[in-house]
């Protein structure tokens, strides 16, 4: 009696978890459906959906002063300001929606129209951060250490390298150098960068084999341009996995055949767009981004890109290309990166090195007064005082006068006393 009793109750306990598990599955089948149904609904106990982005990619850019911005081009075309400046604004809208980036930063601007132009003082290739020479641009002085402590205030670590500076005689520009997944191309040849630039980032005029085998793992490839050429960056873009669009010029055939001669490991595809349309793409990161802008006024160029397997985004770019402005020079790359000393390519696979950046490398810097857990601790330390100044990025002392103890208002005296016993009357 007791054992028939015990294996009843037994039965009954199973009949009662199975409804229970039964009850448990139909309630997330049916809120599984419903959330199929209706993706805005948010349940508990379902992760959301996880999008990549790259945080450490950014582009800074400056506008000049409306007054300073030519009315009519070249030509003679009119310039419409107003409008220049709102598609200048509309190109980093779009920007924000591709995959190129993470973050637009708008510096303050500055009293000349070469601000406009941030790519040119600047090249910045993972965690290296080259200054172009001060030759011709000295007006920009300023300008170059106040965006290095914008870069500094917005999280970068990038170890600033001033190498072409110190070349005597060495002539360089940031629209002359492309990144690359196998090391940066740097074209040579022209007004803007001369020849002697090249071979100092390529190791010809090194003093030591192991300070030319320490220049050499940066990867430079020179590609030489014609004199008259116009920027490597306006003529050739890296894109996607190992894609190339250039522009359809005698310059852009140039460029692209040295590129793909210079880096013969990689097959490469090229992308031919119109002579005279502007597009921006770069490498991105570790992950392959298939994002490119291209000026609407030219859909076949759109085409080209959208037939080759990349996705062009159109951009209304009708008075820039008026003045011969690209997307390209008005806005400067920059990675905000973590870790330790790397130029990519060579550097990665010349010695014996798992990865740049690893969770146990975060505290390892050559200034850990400096640096910790991969960020700097404080700003830019080597911002010259007057070029803060200059900048308005210290505040103007507060001149306080001597205070005045004035009669009050249709009364006579002076200082009120203290004792309420010399009131007046």
């Amino acid at each position: 009696m007791f054992a028939a009793i015990t294996v009843g109750k037994t039965i009954g306990v199973r009949r009662a978890q199975r409804l229970a598990v039964a009850r448990c599955a139909a309630s997330s089948i049916t809120s599984t459906l419903s959330l199929a149904r209706s993706p805005s609904v948010r349940t508990g106990y379902l992760s959301a959906l996880c999008v990549a982005t790259r945080r450490y990619t950014n582009v800074l850019y400056r506008l000049p002063p409306t007054q300073t911005i030519p009315t009519h081009s070249p030509s003679g075309e009119e310039v419409d300001t107003e409008l220049f400046v709102r598609q200048v604004k509309n190109f980093f809208d779009v920007l924000r929606q591709t995959q190129l980036i993470e973050m637009v930063y708008e510096m303050k601007s500055c009293p000349y129209y070469e601000c406009l132009f941030t790519n040119d003082i600047f090249f910045q290739h993972f965690e290296m951060l080259l200054l172009m020479p001060k030759f011709g641009r000295e007006n920009r002085s300023a300008e170059m250490s106040e965006t290095i402590r914008y870069m500094r205030g917005w999280g970068a670590t990038a170890d600033v390298n001033h190498v072409l500076q110190d070349t005597k005689g060495g002539r360089a520009s940031g629209s002359d150098f492309i990144s690359t997944t196998h090391g940066i191309l740097m074209g040579y040849g022209t007004p803007r960068t001369n020849k002697l630039a090249m071979m100092t980032l390529t190791g010809e005029t090194a003093e030591s084999d192991a300070r030319k085998e320490n220049i050499r793992a940066l990867s430079v490839e020179p590609v030489e341009l014609l004199p008259d050429s116009p920027p490597l960056s306006d003529l050739l873009a890296f894109s996607g996995q190992r894609t190339f669009v250039f522009a359809d010029s005698d310059y852009g055939h140039h460029a692209v055949n040295q590129a793909v001669q210079r880096l013969p490991k990689v097959l490469w595809q090229t992308i031919k767009l119109e002579p005279q349309c502007s597009f921006f793409s770069h490498m991105a990161g570790a992950n392959y981004v298939y994002d490119v802008l291209c000026d609407q006024d030219f859909p076949v160029s759109l085409e080209r890109l959208g037939e080759s397997g990349l996705n062009p985004f159109p951009v209304e770019w009708s008075e820039p290309r008026k003045l011969g402005i690209t997307m390209r020079s008005i806005c400067m790359t920059a990675r905000f990166v973590r870790g330790t000393m790397n130029g990519g390519g060579f550097a990665n696979s010349s010695t014996h090195q798992a990865a740049s950046f690893t969770y146990n490398s975060r505290n390892v810097s050559k200034n850990s007064r400096l640096f910790a857990g991969g960020h700097r601790k404080h700003g830019d330390q080597l911002s010259p005082l007057a070029a803060q100044l200059e900048a308005g990025e210290i505040q103007k002392p507060v001149y306080q006068p001597v205070p005045r103890y004035a009669a009050p208002l249709h009364c006579r005296g002076s200082v009120v006393p203290a004792n309420e016993s010399f009131r007046r009357q």
